[in-house]
């Protein structure tokens, strides 16, 4: 262990010690030069001489130094000790772990949990478009900081565990059946490593789901007594759901149809990369920075006329455990899928009012037959579920009028014997102005198309007046009505069946459904505001595909290194209404890839200019580009190579030379007759090189001189 104010490599100043590891020890470090906090990871010395954990150790340098994203921390130096321990030099990020924020706050609020999903899922991108995958995702490896101007910000650490999707067949850190992880975090198929399959990205975004489910609601998403049973469950059985798993976080149902996916136990049921798990919740975020507590309707209608405060896309607009902070939208200027879940809600809304509607009025039905308690029955279940609905005070005050009369009727009096074959008086028969009443009744549920009460208020009609005049005539509109509402069911029906179609992508279908349609839809509404929503699929069908050719054909270009010609690809792209997520990584990819491509020409600039000093060989001058190599690429094992490979070509050579330079001495001594020391010349020239070619000539010129 290093103490407090020791000094590694000349340059980083220990400030305390952060850790101890299985690998090495973890320290808070001081850069001298550049005055800033930097943390060291230091192969402990005791392995530095362990050959599979060293090239752990180097591999995990290796893999970081090709990953440049925001939210993923930064790989700053790397270098070898004299005692020849290994040491990496990471970002120090001020903030705190996912899992110490679930340990002291409990979970997170459900917005700002999800701005904070979406980055860390943008980190893994990059970290699989670089063709890595973590493998221990968990809290502890997920760091909440705050940018320079102080929004919040995730950034991903630790990838001691990482593994290149492209197998080492030299290197395998990770044998077949070892798991290496976190195990209350790992995917299904690290579970099961014993079947040989390798894992692929698809595993780290299980991983994350897992988490990102407790950053929600602050509990796991299988109720198990210990991390094994979880395992087990998560090999046999579905996740519990996330809507009522906390009281206290109310979630959305499309929430829970993103989770299905992203935590299905098949992999190939999953997502098959981070950014359709973007695209998933994008959605979701979309619709809750909608969502102000008060009624959808009246918002939208107070937006008309005064400025709508909307929270700012991403984590700089909220923090967890805190409020969003505003900033001013046209609240007119709503995506395609804020339109769509506002007028989802729109529908929820009237649905429930329509219900809440027809529930007060079979109450009223049920009254005017006499059936009091039952129309009571029906009134206080509105005022459970909707205690402000239009009409219920109404129904409060005839339901008191009825039972008034009832308790009056009820009361006792002198019961007069019953008279044979009664004639009905003038005070028996319905007054025209009651049956007045029951007419207006039948002509307003024809009117309002509500056909179960227009036929209920007919059958009162008959029974207080049975041959009344319009009684063909209403019985009619009845008829006429009950077949206009079954044709409406139809249409209805056919409207149905075609989005279905539309969801599964069979528009063929669809257009038989629009040609049905068109046959039933009596008031010509249904009939065009289908027909714009399946041409408008079939639009966003062609520009779907249209967007993954040309992602295709900006992959192939990014892999010709064709990078002026990839550029205008994403702006095609950005043409066909890609999001904006979408459009951010593939630029955040396409930098990436030009870096590598730079980086690559750089080097192989300097391995021609080291390549060429070395068929010359000017040793001094291939030193210099292995220094080059080494200033341009900190952390890279090439200039360490590179020097044994000088070291060795130049011994070659001394060696090549000190021969030339022996045979040519005994021929020397040979000629000046000295024998005795032409022989000691040969034996030492043998000593250095036993198979010289010239070494039977010189031996026989040698004893030539001694005959």
């Amino acid at each position: 262990m290093r103490e407090p104010g020791s000094i590694v490599d000349g340059k980083y100043e220990i400030v305390e010690t952060l850790g101890r590891g299985g690998m090495g020890e973890v320290y808070l470090a001081r850069h001298l030069h550049l005055e800033e906090l930097r943390v060291i990871k230091i192969l402990r010395q005791d392995l530095a001489a362990d050959e599979t954990v060293q090239k752990r150790f180097l591999r995990e340098a290796r893999l970081a130094t090709q990953i440049k994203h925001p939210n993923v921390a930064i790989l700053y130096d790397f270098s070898q000790l004299p005692e020849g321990s290994f040491y990496m030099v990471w970002e120090h990020i001020e903030g705190q772990h996912i899992g110490q924020w679930l340990a002291e706050k409990g979970h997170i609020p459900l917005q700002p949990a999800l701005d904070l999903g979406i980055q860390t899922l943008r980190g893994l991108e990059a970290i699989h478009a670089s063709g890595v995958v973590h493998r221990d995702v968990s809290p502890d490896n997920l760091m909440i900081t705050r940018d320079r101007k102080g929004r919040y910000l995730v950034k991903i650490i630790d990838l001691g565990l990482a593994k290149n999707l492209v197998a080492d067949p030299n290197f395998e850190v990770t044998q077949v059946g070892m798991f290496m992880g976190k195990l209350k975090y790992c995917s299904p198929e690290q579970a099961e490593a014993h079947n040989g399959e390798m894992v692929d990205a698809r595993s780290d975004l299980y991983s994350f789901a897992l988490v990102l489910y407790e950053m929600i609601s602050g509990q796991p998403p299988f109720d198990a007594e210990n991390p094994h049973a979880a395992v087990m469950k998560r090999l046999s059985e579905a996740p519990l759901q996330l809507s009522g798993r906390n009281v206290e976080v109310e979630v959305p149902a499309d929430l829970d149809r993103v989770f299905e996916t992203a935590l299905a136990r098949d992999r190939e049921d999953r997502f098959p990369d981070a950014v359709h798990f973007i695209e998933a919740l994008e959605p979701v975020i979309f619709a809750l920075r909608q969502e102000d507590g008060a009624d959808i309707v009246a918002s939208r209608q107070r937006s008309a006329h005064q400025p709508t405060e909307i929270p700012a896309t991403g984590v700089a607009s909220v923090a967890p455990g805190g409020s969003a902070s505003p900033s001013r939208e046209d609240s007119s200027q709503l995506s395609k899928a804020e339109r769509i879940e506002l007028l989802a809600q729109i529908d929820r809304a009237a649905k429930k009012k329509t219900e809440t509607t027809q529930i007060l009025r079979r109450a009223e039905a049920l009254l005017d037959k006499g059936e009091v308690e039952e129309a009571k029955r029906l009134v206080h279940q509105v005022e459970t579920t909707a205690p402000r609905a239009r009409g219920l005070d109404r129904m409060r005050r005839k339901i008191a009028e009825a039972e008034a009369t009832a308790a009056e009727t009820a009361a006792p009096e002198t019961v007069a014997p019953e008279p044979a074959a009664p004639e009905p008086t003038a005070e028996e028969a319905p007054s025209p102005q009651k049956i007045r009443e029951i007419e207006e009744m039948v002509e307003g549920y024809i009117r309002n198309r509500q056909l179960q009460l227009a036929e209920l208020a007919l059958e009162t009609l008959l029974e207080v007046k049975a041959f009344h005049p319009k009684r063909s005539d209403y019985a009619d509109w009845i008829r006429l009505l009950r077949e206009e509402l079954e044709q409406d069911r139809k249409a209805e029906e056919a409207v149905a069946a075609g989005r279905e179609a539309i969801e599964g992508g069979d528009f063929k279908t669809a257009r038989k459904r629009l040609a049905e349609l068109g046959k039933l839809d009596r008031t010509g509404e249904l009939t065009p505001a289908f027909r714009d929503e399946l041409e408008t699929a079939e639009r966003e069908r062609m520009q779907s595909a249209e967007l993954e050719e040309h992602r295709g054909r900006l992959e192939e270009l990014l892999a010709k290194g064709s990078f002026a010609d990839a550029e205008k690809e994403i702006r095609r792209i950005a043409d066909l209404g890609a999001s904006r997520v979408t459009l951010d990584l593939l630029r955040s990819r396409l930098q990436d890839v030009r870096r590598s491509a730079e980086a690559g020409q750089q080097i192989e600039d300097l391995e021609n200019r080291y390549r060429e000093q070395l068929a010359h060989g000017n040793w001094r001058g291939a030193r210099a580009a292995a220094q080059a190599v080494s200033k341009a690429f900190p952390g890279s094992p090439r200039p360490a190579e590179m020097a044994a490979e000088i070291s060795r070509l130049e011994g070659e050579a001394r060696r090549r030379e000190s021969v030339e330079q022996g045979v040519h001495q005994v021929e020397q001594l040979i000629e000046a007759g000295d024998v005795d020391q032409a022989e000691l010349a040969l034996q030492i020239l043998l000593r250095m090189d036993p198979q010289n070619k010239r070494r039977k000539p010189l031996e026989k010129k040698i004893r030539a001189l001694r005959a």
